[in-house]
């Protein structure tokens, strides 16, 4: 299998607990140094009005403006990415690539993904280090 930064893929969470995403969802992977058959994965949902600060924020779907520091739209595939969410899992929990209508793989954009690099960093060094506040 074919996995490259930033790919996404139909994913099977099934088995997961409590409010962990569960059944299948879309998520954004990345492959692991040194390790072949596990990657890092950023489950994604659909967006909600729950997700953003308000209902017109919503409506325009403003991703600056989304109401929890752990959640980022991403208009590629108009989703939420779950950050508070980031786990490891095998690669045998991915289904397939999630692709467009001319059947090629979706892998998001640079800019998206740097984005969503430096929300993890950051949401990272919040859980690590507690005394810093959330942006």
């Amino acid at each position: 299998m074919k996995i490259e930064d930033g790919q996404i893929y139909y994913i099977n969470f099934k088995g997961n607990h409590g409010r962990e995403i569960n059944n299948i969802h879309l998520g954004v992977i990345y492959k692991l140094p040194s390790i072949k058959d596990v990657v890092l994965c950023i489950p994604l949902t659909s967006p909600k009005i729950k997700h953003f600060k308000t209902e017109e924020d919503f409506n325009n779907r403003n991703y600056k403006n989304v109401k929890h520091f752990s959640w980022q739209y991403l208009k590629q595939t108009d989703s939420i990415a779950l950050l508070d969410q980031l786990k490891t899992i095998s690669i045998e929990r991915l289904l397939n690539p999630f692709e467009d209508q001319d059947k090629k793989a979706i892998k998001l954009n640079e800019n998206t993904q740097q984005i969503l690099k430096g929300k993890i960093k950051q949401y990272i060094n919040l859980i690590l280090d507690k005394k810093k506040k959330i942006p």
